[in-house]
Order: C-alpha cells, then structure tokens, then sequence
C-alpha cells in the first residue's frame, strides 16, 4: 500500500535514499554525496512529503515558501517502477492541502518536459511570456533540465 505523508526529521535511511532519488533524476551529480544536505533541504523547505511502497520512499516533493505570500512547488518525482499509479498526484495533492491549510493559495511551478499534464489536474496553467531561467554551477549537461 502506498502511503503520502509529510517527513520533517529524516532517519540516515531515509537521507541516503532520497539522495539517491536526487542522483536518479540526475538532479544532483553523483559528486554530490552527502546525505546531511538532504536534512538542511527538509528543514529549509515550507513542507517536504515522502510517498512510501511499505517502508522504501518512492516519491517526493517540497513547497519553498516564505510562510507568507507565494509559495513553489519543487523536485516532485516518483521512482520509475512507481509511476503511471497516482502518486505524483497524491504528492502534489499533499502539498497544496498544506499549502492552503497555511493561507498561501499563489503557488508556481517549473513543469518538466512530459509532467505539464499532471500539474494542469490541479489547475495549474502556463504562465505566458515568463522564461524559466537557471544558473548552474555544475556542467549543466549532468542534469535533467537540459534537451
């Protein structure tokens, strides 16, 4: 049975797996190693949801948020083996509930090629003339992000 829940205070299990989580999303490069950055994430973001099959997490995502005005939904994803099964949909729906229970109802996203469709479910559209814009410290071509 597969359970969407908020995670604040990650065991190191739960650290090294959504690090590798992070790494299968060539999100962050492997060089990238120290699961301790995961905590500084979790504690730094407005809300972080794990989804869990039984124990493992196979699904996360996290709203940045100042707690007052707008907020931003980030690093939504489900493991390969999980997807096409609603839980992307369980994670953003968590998230919003979270959202809107703390009075912020602007909320913005940048939609991975293939994702837009999911989003649009919950209302989200196109914000036109805008540019996502990145700066990257690394090779850019080790993430996800480029065509």
């Amino acid at each position: 049975m597969i359970t969407v829940e908020p995670l604040s205070h990650p065991t190191p299990e739960e650290k090294s797996r959504i690090l590798s989580i992070y790494h299968q999303q060539k999100w962050w490069p492997e060089t990238l190693s120290d699961p301790e950055r995961i905590g500084q994430m979790i504690r730094g973001s407005h809300c972080y949801v794990v989804a869990r099959d039984k124990r493992e997490i196979i699904g996360i995502g996290r709203a940045l948020s100042d707690g007052v005005g707008d907020a931003y939904l980030h690093d939504i994803t489900v493991v390969k083996s999980h997807r096409r099964q609603g839980v992307g949909r369980q994670i953003v729906a968590m998230l919003m509930e979270r959202l809107e229970k703390d009075g912020i109802t602007w909320m913005g996203l940048i939609a991975e090629k293939g994702s837009p469709a999911l989003y649009r479910k919950f209302g989200f559209t196109a914000l036109e003339g805008a540019i996502p814009m990145f700066r990257f410290e690394t090779d850019p071509t080790e993430t996800s992000f480029t065509s």
